[in-house]
């Protein structure tokens, strides 16, 4: 059931979904490190990280240094875990989620993971119009975020337009600027950090509920990223090594560094505006600027894999829409979800846990079908069946435990998504007692 027409280009349609034969993969495991390198320059994993220490957060650095070793080998796990069936069979996500799903259920899925990509998408664009804002005041002494938001809307969408081919060779391009300057920035905070961080050590902090929750919305900004990462792992070679290997040292370090990166400058400046608490410890004009320009680069790179690729997939997949047409129309909602009012919102963390609430269930449920109930023994013609449209203990499981994740709102996932990997693997022991081999669908 391969395709050549599974590459995706800007004239892609619904036969892109067809799985990628392996010796058509454009990732080999040093490019896709690359691309995951540059891709988790997340400002929004910056903002989190800034949110542990006091005044925003109940965390000391001991505590903030536990939470972001957890959190990132967390999110290898998820990562590896449900990458399996897009390396293997080099199927996007929105075909994996058909077999937990049925073939239309697998849509009303995706839309819990699209929706935040969306958002997600706005969020990082208007983060990165305020860093263009900085640099022409700065040199001309006049800017414009708004004229900036809609130019850098613009200019992602025309990259992205291309295809996979433009967003591996755009990302993977600039891996080393980014990883550089990261570096340089930790050095900046570690240096002029002086008497604030050193007093975050001694404070006494919370292993109680802050740290639970801090490490629920450490994980939150990227499960999403988890959940749809067949749509990127599809383009790696199949080999055994490079689904571990690449996601561990394409998303652990970079993690790890961003998220301290965050809880230094707070403890450092005590500001929360990411772009001024970076360019706060930055010692000149010059370099600050340069800093600048690297949070532009950061915006596209994270924007292309993670928040504009999977919405425009599933558009492509529901509604047969051309790959080109569809980021458009995804750029065109991502300004519609108000970026501006979201980030400076006092609720930004509690946006996070809300959304992960059904996250949780949906990466949950992913894992135990392939997993515990059907146990990694999945023939590719099954994803393309049709003749299940809904599985219902796939849906019912995943509303169900959503609604118990609200509940335990500031540690949503936490709850949520070991509860749907037993109910999932539970309902289905019971169907197999009752009708051996029946499938629960309409």
């Amino acid at each position: 059931m391969s395709s050549k027409s599974a590459e995706l280009t800007q004239h892609s349609r619904r036969d892109s979904m067809n799985p990628i034969p392996n010796e058509q993969r454009v990732f080999g495991l040093p490019s896709y490190i690359a691309m995951w390198i540059s891709s988790m320059v997340v400002i929004q994993i910056f903002i989190v990280g800034q949110s542990f220490l006091p005044p925003s957060g109940a965390l000391n650095i001991t505590q903030a240094i536990t939470v972001t070793i957890v959190s990132s080998l967390i999110l290898w796990l998820m990562f590896s875990l449900n990458s399996a069936p897009g390396v293997k069979h080099g199927i996007p996500f929105i075909v994996q989620a058909r077999a937990s799903f049925g073939y239309k259920g697998a849509r009303f899925a995706s839309l819990i993971r699209v929706i935040p990509a969306v958002f997600w998408y706005g969020i990082g664009s208007w983060i990165g119009a305020s860093a263009m804002v900085y640099i022409s005041e700065t040199i001309w002494g006049w800017g414009n975020i708004w004229v900036y938001f809609i130019a850098f809307q613009v200019a992602q969408t025309a990259i992205a337009y291309f295809g996979i081919q433009s967003i591996k060779w755009f990302d993977s391009a600039l891996s080393v600027v980014v990883l550089g300057f990261l570096i340089y920035i930790l050095y900046q905070i570690i240096q002029l950090g002086g008497l604030g961080i050193s007093e975050s050590w001694t404070s006494q902090g919370s292993w109680g509920m802050p740290f639970f929750a801090a490490i629920t919305a450490a994980v939150g900004v990227l499960i999403t990223a988890s959940i749809s990462n067949g749509d990127l792992a599809r383009y790696l070679t199949n080999e055994s090594k490079n689904n571990w290997i690449g996601h561990f040292f394409g998303i652990v370090p970079m993690f790890i560094m961003m998220l301290v990166i965050g809880f230094l400058s707070a403890a450092a400046t005590g500001i929360w505006d990411p772009i001024q608490a970076l360019v706060s410890v930055i010692p000149n004009s010059i370099v600050a600027v340069a800093m600048m320009f690297f949070i532009i680069v950061a915006q596209f790179t994270t924007n292309l894999t993670i928040n504009i690729k999977p919405p425009a997939l599933v558009l492509v997949e529901v509604f047969d829409m051309r790959w080109g047409t569809a980021v458009i129309v995804v750029g065109l909602l991502s300004i519609a979800t108000f970026p501006w009012l979201l980030l400076t919102s006092a609720t930004f963390n509690q946006f996070i846990a809300f959304y992960s609430a059904f996250l949780g269930p949906l990466l949950g449920i992913l894992l135990a079908d392939y997993y515990l109930v059907k146990k990694q023994k999945v023939k590719i013609e099954d994803y393309y069946n049709t003749e299940v449209s809904y599985n219902w203990i796939g849906i019912g499981t995943l509303i169900f435990s959503g609604i118990i994740g609200i509940l335990f709102l500031q540690i949503s996932w936490m709850v949520s998504l070991p509860l749907s990997v037993l109910l999932y693997w539970g309902c289905y022991q019971v169907v197999y007692l009752k009708k051996p081999g029946q499938q629960p669908s309409v």
